[in-house]
């Protein structure tokens, strides 16, 4: 008998082989994988597929399984995930939420320094200062006290000077010297002993070219000073733009403060020029307490409209005693005589202080 019989699938009607046990079970068509169950046509056939059926082994149960191994702590469902993810984000809201309130909650304010514009060997320094602030004099409406401080409207502040840069006189010297000209004025009730001026020159397009510098000594309380700051350079440039500045130094020049009286000066032209060099000559009085062995000379000339028109500055070597009095003289260049419309500005202090 055969071992091996041929079916034919009753829905894709292809044949394939099947083994005797097979007969009258359901089984998978290999073709179309259809589940069919083949059964003997023919009595002789049912009994020849019985007696062939007790040939085939009886199969055993399976009586072992694969252990499964579960993750340590067990397996977590889905949505315990979802609610720590959850638990995540509330936290990380509350934080962002508690900065913001403490960024914007404001802060306590340390207690202003008392005035000290114009204090003699007090710093208040620059004079790039917003409108409305003395430089060195804190925050104007800003009071302090115990507790929390608190903001209150109060007067605008003054600068403890003015400074006011008119004109830049270039080409003097060879061309080598450019003098940025204007006026310095003490604006509290103070001496001041030292003002540095820095006035930044700058080309067309913007661009640095250098710096003209002037050292104010003694201010006395409400003087108006004449500014001669002189930049010294190596060829012959041309200075568009310019920015003033200033500082009030914290430390005073050595020794008391110099009293150097001046009478009005006058010009007197030099023998054969063309009117456009001359001299400023004045007698100067030492009232202070100590000799005096160099005096620097600044002078302003203007117009009959008060426009600038040419300065001068220099270093005299002159000794004055205490309570004598020396004529003190400088040079200036480029200044037409007949345009002087009033006597020139002038200002003396101790050199080399």
């Amino acid at each position: 008998m055969a071992d091996v019989f041929r079916a034919q699938c009753g829905f894709c009607g292809k044949g394939f082989k099947l083994r005797p046990w097979q007969l009258g079970r359901e089984v998978r068509c290999p073709h179309c994988k259809t589940i069919c169950k083949i059964l003997p046509q023919t009595e002789a056939a049912r009994e020849a597929v019985e007696a062939l059926r007790g040939e085939v082994p009886e199969r055993k149960p399976v009586t072992t399984r694969r252990k499964i191994v579960m993750p340590q702590g067990g397996v977590r469902h889905r949505s315990v995930a979802v609610v720590w993810l959850v638990l995540i984000g509330v936290v990380a809201i509350g934080l962002v939420v508690l900065r913001v309130v403490l960024v914007r909650r404001p802060q306590p304010t340390a207690s202003a320094p008392a005035p000290a514009a114009g204090v003699p060997g007090v710093s208040t320094g620059s004079g790039n200062v917003g409108p409305g602030t003395a430089p060195g004099l804190g925050t104007p409406g800003t009071t302090s006290g115990p507790g929390t401080p608190e903001t209150t409207p109060v007067a605008p502040m003054l600068e403890a000077v003015n400074l006011e840069i008119e004109k830049l006189v270039q080409g003097l010297q060879h061309g080598t010297r450019t003098y940025a000209v204007g006026t310095i004025t003490n604006q509290t009730s103070e001496l001041i002993r030292e003002v540095q001026v820095k006035v930044g020159i700058l080309d067309a397009q913007e661009r640095e070219l250098g710096r003209a510098e002037a050292r104010v000594l003694d201010l006395k309380p409400g003087e108006k000073a004449p500014v001669v700051a002189i930049w010294e350079h190596a060829s012959e440039v041309t200075g568009v733009k310019y920015v003033p500045d200033y500082d009030i130094l914290a430390s005073a020049p050595a020794g008391p403060p110099t009293n150097l009286v001046i009478a009005v000066p006058w010009p007197r032209p030099d023998p054969g020029s063309l009117g456009g060099t001359g001299r400023i000559t004045t007698d100067v009085k030492n009232q202070g307490v100590q000799a005096i062995n160099a005096v620097e000379m600044a002078a302003v000339m203007r117009d009959a409209d008060g426009k600038v028109i040419s300065a001068a500055r220099d270093v005299v070597p002159v000794t004055i005693l205490p309570g004598e009095t020396k004529p003190v003289e400088i040079r200036y260049e480029r200044c037409p005589e007949y345009r002087l419309g009033q006597p020139p500005q002038v200002r003396v202090q101790a050199a080399g202080q």
